[in-house]
């Protein structure tokens, strides 16, 4: 059989080298290793590629690379084409892929080979239907084959990823045109360097680059629309340094007075219920590993929950806000409570009767007891950290009247 012969034009284009200097290239076809060829050139601007080899009558992928005057591979290059059947006096050939024939185009031939234009080419299996031609304009029947489409660059690639100076860890990684992602759960907060090394095929450097990001603390946005609400989340919380912000757990329940005693917490572990506590506004609350462990009355919700007053030996406790006093009240039948808040469970034994407790914190033992509106006015009276007060303290003061509105108030 008559050799086949490819000609790739403009080598030294490919590699940025100067005519008159020797440079050496390599190539392979559809994506096999197996097919590896080498060579090297002087003073030329195309190279001689024997395809006699390859199956007749399909589409083929030609993947080149030159060798840089630094010593590092091109980036690969490819070009698809198609070996035709029959003589090879063809001058032209005229084809067009799938059943779509108004797409058809025309390409030159030599010796039988022409180039195929698939850039628009979806992965997949895909037909080619041809027919070529010679100098008198008499063309050959037309012939289909098929071929399957993959992505025969990035196939080709991987990239070597390592973070700092860390290389020895680095991790090599196939290109496959989906997001990479580094995983940071370990970095220390601050700035990192992300360094990428793309390779060929063969392991070969082809291109690098580095990267700076910023490894924070991460946080959650807690959003507290009222003085004091109930809260719950899945993550371990620390709220050492979040000013105007206090959390607090149920640590017991004192059957004669009716107290629940509420016990403030900085390192919280997940999972666990709270009662929030401060001015209306949006705070940045740390994520942070905790160490604690909470006996905490509190029970936290992840769904919505439909609660009765008693189940399992137990009352169960809505807070909420009633004729001017924050407590805890018995649940009604089809009570709900959204995910992300929490209710006191008391044991039924002692607390039968009790409709409403009261809380005591440790952080304002002067709170043992219900602290009636000031005389004369409709309103409950806090302080700015949130705490109800008898009455107006020196500072700012936030009253809040029966009817749910809120004002401030300055006593110098």
């Amino acid at each position: 059989m008559k050799r086949r012969l490819l000609w790739f034009l403009a080598l030294l284009a490919l590699i940025g080298s100067a005519r008159g200097q020797t440079f050496s290239y390599r190539y392979w076809f559809d994506n096999n290793p197996a097919t590896l060829q080498t060579g090297s050139a002087s003073g030329e601007t195309a190279i001689e590629i024997d395809i006699s080899g390859l199956a007749i009558g399909s589409a083929h992928a030609l993947h080149l690379q030159g060798l840089g005057s630094d010593g590092r591979w091109s980036p690969v290059r490819t070009t698809f084409f198609f070996l035709a059947e029959g003589d090879n006096e063809s001058v032209t050939a005229r084809y067009w892929f799938d059943n779509d024939e108004t797409t058809a185009q025309e390409a030159p031939t030599v010796n039988g080979i022409f180039d195929l234009d698939v850039s628009h080419m979806n992965n997949g299996i895909h037909a080619v239907h041809y027919q070529t031609f010679n100098a008198a304009g008499e063309g050959s029947p037309v012939r289909t084959t098929y071929f399957y489409m993959d992505e025969l660059q990035l196939a080709t690639l991987s990239c070597r990823i390592w973070i700092d100076d860390e290389e020895d860890e680095a991790l090599t990684i196939g290109l496959t045109g989906d997001d990479i992602e580094i995983e940071a759960e370990d970095l220390s907060l601050g700035l990192h360097d992300v360094h990428v090394v793309l390779l060929d095929v063969y392991g070969q450097w082809l291109a690098e680059g580095t990267a700076t990001f910023e490894v924070k603390e991460p946080a959650i946005s807690i959003t507290l629309n009222d003085l004091i609400e109930t809260f719950s989340y899945g993550k371990d919380l620390d709220f050492s340094g979040v000013t105007g912000l206090r959390a607090y757990t149920a640590t017991g329940f004192h059957k004669l007075t009716g107290d629940v005693m509420m016990s403030r917490v900085i390192d919280v572990p997940a999972g666990e219920g709270l009662l929030l506590m401060g001015e209306p506004g949006t705070y940045e609350v740390p994520v942070r590993r905790s160490y604690s462990y909470y006996a905490n009355l509190l029970v936290p919700t992840t769904d919505t929950i439909m609660l009765t007053p008693t189940s399992d030996g137990y009352n169960n406790y809505l807070f909420a806000q009633r004729d001017g006093i924050d407590g805890f009240y018995l649940a009604e039948d089809g009570s709900t409570l959204a995910p992300g808040r929490a209710y006191l469970r008391i044991p039924s034994t002692g607390a039968e009767n009790i409709r409403m407790l009261r809380m005591s914190f440790d952080d304002n033992p002067d709170n043992l007891t219900p602290i009636p509106s000031p005389e004369g006015e409709d309103a409950t009276i806090y302080d700015l950290s949130g705490r109800r007060v008898g009455k107006p303290q020196k500072g700012v003061n936030i009253i809040r009247m029966s009817d749910g509105t809120t004002q401030k108030v300055m006593i110098k």
